[in-house]
């Protein structure tokens, strides 16, 4: 085909078309998984339209767009220059970790710079599909419907909005639709038309697009018609209410009602923390257990307004040593994210202190708002293991509503609670062994699959005697309840834990990066002499709660004592080596692939590389079988026996006959049937002569052309 500014012009035109719906795939991605560096996957779009469009020697458009991944790879994961031997060298390790991963089946365990690199390829292959279907079929229909139906898939199942993406891809999609069937059919009829008369067919394409687009935009818009697919598909495969259990999504919501069910995971970022350490964030707390969830005991409900800046009267008690944090909400959270210990909110504006929940919404020009940024003032109580473990201490009175039960709570509950206390004085002690039970009794964290209790079902008795599965909610309100009916004031809690530390801030405090996974509900107990203070009931998790060992011990009371040290330390020991635990089993991994792995991998790349190499060798005993498959899919006409023409005399070429740069084609043809002994050359040329000089390609009998064509490609293998 032969290239010159208007064939640029031209196909340079479409190509912008399919970047700008390109970046309509690329969007959503970016949106959903929180993926950052979008410049750079747009730029790679760019490159490799830019290169199917100048149709350089597939070496070089190799070449350049391997180097460009490793650049960006380079670039977006390592310190590195992309020029430096430690760069590449980062590029080597991670490709030779990540393929042993792959040979062992980890397939979950790859690096994110290997998953960058998959995506990339992806882009790659999907930018050549889309050049194969525009310069051989001259059609874009299947890249438009695939395009509409990824879109739409993302709207309907995920947070994505893709109404404006839909309209943006059809409008563009019709004009470049309209593009290519002309293109198609000017090359069918082999005319070529002038500008003007180029414009004169497409400008009311256009202009009609663009003003029906408008219009619709202007037009009122009807309801939707259809139901929301979701509950019904989830309902088909035994996840809605027509069976089995309903499967959520994690994170913070405000409804406690009816507790149960799974949850699928998400790792959206809703809030950063610079702080001292990683610890619990309060929100609210709820006192009112229903036998299936938690609500608020609006009985003696008040409200405080607090100022900026002012000591705030929660009912958690402090320390003695003033720390700071600040907090920077990713979601719309219109309240405090609150540390243990928090004593004053610094931001332009103030609080409203729920007084039965503990929540502190956020208030500015009288408006209650979700905050951008606001820092926090804090004394992280230590609680003294004497007055803990000391006996005589006096009663308090504590509002009732931290002992209510329901009234038919099953009674084998109250009984399990009684046995686990049995043997413990202490209102502390007693709440460390309900603590520790669920430890010690083959119960297991899980987030799939979880029962809700049938109607006349208790949520805890479901837990605590039937499933022994569940997640954070299961365990801190079985740890209430049990608290509660052996007389101990106790109060759900919920908010969010841990996060991932990602660096720190200039004042020195380290970045904590929340996400809904972090969501969690967990358990304070009042204990007299002391006040309200945290635990940890579900698998995996770690108390929140400091305590200081002030006291001399005897022998028994120190083994206590060293065992809960010990849980402590594990619990530093574990998040300290958590920081590091992923470069280390990287460096062990790639220790092993070196030590065990590496001629094997040697040999496997060298045995890949010599296939390719004797196949590339040998393309001229298999390309024609290739072509020949290609050409009885496709419809005969010009452009196609254009295309067939140039590959034989590539073909040819391999064969052993190269044209000369002053050999006419009649004078080649000659020679190549004198060569075969046949006259499929010379007819095959008198075709493509009188196609291109003598605009007489309509006349042809492309069928037979195909014989002759397939019959002489063939005879090259020999």
């Amino acid at each position: 085909m032969k290239k010159d500014v208007r064939f640029y012009l031209e196909y340079g035109i479409y190509y912008l078309i399919i970047f700008v719906i390109l970046r309509e795939w690329l969007n959503p991605i970016m949106e959903l998984t929180n993926t950052g560096y979008d410049y750079y996957f747009l730029l790679f779009i760019a490159l490799s339209l830019a290169l199917a469009l100048l149709g350089l020697p597939l070496f070089i458009t190799w070449f350049i767009k391997i180097g460009y991944i490793a650049f960006f790879i380079i670039r977006a994961y390592s310190e590195f220059s992309f020029f430096s031997t430690e760069g590449l060298h980062f590029l080597y390790s991670d490709l030779q970790w990540n393929m042993l991963q792959l040979l062992q089946r980890n397939f979950t365990e790859v690096s994110n710079p290997f998953r960058t690199l998959l995506f990339l390829i992806l882009i790659w292959m999907l930018v050549y599909l889309i050049h194969h279907w525009i310069t051989v079929h001259m059609s874009v229909f299947y890249f438009l419907l695939l395009t509409v139906f990824f879109i739409a898939t993302l709207d309907t199942f995920s947070d994505y909005d893709g109404k404006a993406a839909i309209v943006k891809v059809m409008l563009l999609g019709l004009m470049l639709t309209a593009f290519l069937f002309l293109k198609r059919s000017t090359t069918t009829m082999g005319t070529l038309l002038q500008r003007k008369s180029y414009m004169h067919y497409l400008m009311p394409v256009i202009v009609f697009v663009c003003l029906a687009g408008f219009v619709a935009f202007l037009l009122p818009k009807a309801s939707p018609q259809w139901s929301d697919p979701v509950p019904f598909i989830k309902s088909l495969t035994g996840q809605g209410n027509g069976g089995g259990a309903v499967e959520g999504k994690v994170g913070y919501g405000e409804n406690d009602e009816t507790l149960g069910g799974g949850f699928s995971q998400d790792d959206t970022v809703v809030f950063r923390a610079h702080a001292q350490k990683r610890q619990y964030w309060r929100v609210e707390t709820k006192d009112f257990y229903t036998t299936k969830g938690w609500v608020v005991d609006n009985s003696s409900y008040f409200e405080m307004e607090l100022p900026s800046n002012t000591i705030l009267p929660l009912s958690i008690p402090t320390g003695e040593e003033p720390k700071q944090a600040e907090i920077f909400p990713l979601e719309e959270f219109p309240f405090i994210l609150q540390p243990y210990g928090l004593q004053r909110v610094v931001f332009d504006g103030y609080t409203i202190l729920n007084g039965q929940t503990e929540k502190l919404q956020t208030v500015v020009q009288d408006n209650i708002v979700a905050l951008d940024h606001y820092q926090l003032v804090y004394s992280e109580p230590s609680y003294s293991f004497t007055a803990l473990k000391d006996k005589n201490m006096p009663r308090m009175v504590v509002d009732a509503r931290f002992l209510q039960l329901p009234h038919n709570l099953p009674e084998r509950v109250r009984q399990l609670a009684e046995e686990i206390t049995s043997d413990y004085g202490t209102t502390y002690d007693k709440a460390r062994a309900i603590e520790r039970y669920f430890q010690q009794n083959d119960f297991s964290y899980d987030t799939k699959n979880i029962a809700y209790p049938a109607e006349d079902q208790d949520y805890v008795d479901q837990f605590l005697f039937e499933t022994k599965r569940g997640y954070c909610d299961n365990f801190s309100t079985a740890m209430v309840v049990m608290l509660r009916a052996v007389d101990i004031p106790a109060r759900w809690v919920k908010g969010f834990v841990g996060g991932e530390q990602v660096g720190r801030s200039d004042d020195g405090l380290y970045i904590y990066e929340v996400q809904n996974n972090d969501a969690h509900s967990w358990v304070e107990v009042y204990v007299d002499g002391v006040g309200w203070m945290p635990f940890e009931p579900t698998i995996g998790f770690s108390s929140p709660a400091s305590i200081d060992y002030d006291v001399e011990l005897t022998e028994n009371e120190d083994e206590l004592v060293t065992e809960e040290q010990r849980e402590l330390e594990q619990q530093q020991r574990e998040e300290l080596e958590q920081a590091t635990q992923n470069e280390e089993t990287k460096a062990t991994t790639s220790s092993i692939l070196n030590e065990k792995n590496k001629k094997w991998l040697i040999v496997l790349m060298i045995a890949l590389a010599a296939v390719g190499f004797l196949l590339y060798r040998r393309r001229r005993k298999w390309l024609p079988t290739v072509y020949v498959q290609m050409q009885r899919q496709k419809k005969q006409d010009a452009g196609n026996f254009d295309l067939s023409y140039t590959r034989l005399l590539k073909q040819l070429e391999r064969y052993g006959f190269k044209r000369q740069s002053n050999q006419t084609l009649k004078n080649f043809a000659q020679q190549v049937d004198e060569h075969f002994g046949t006259k499929d050359m010379s007819i095959l040329t008198e075709a493509y002569e009188r196609m291109i000089y003598s605009e007489k390609g309509e006349a042809l009998d492309y069928e037979q052309l195909k014989e002759n064509w397939a019959y002489l490609i063939n005879r090259t293998k020999g």
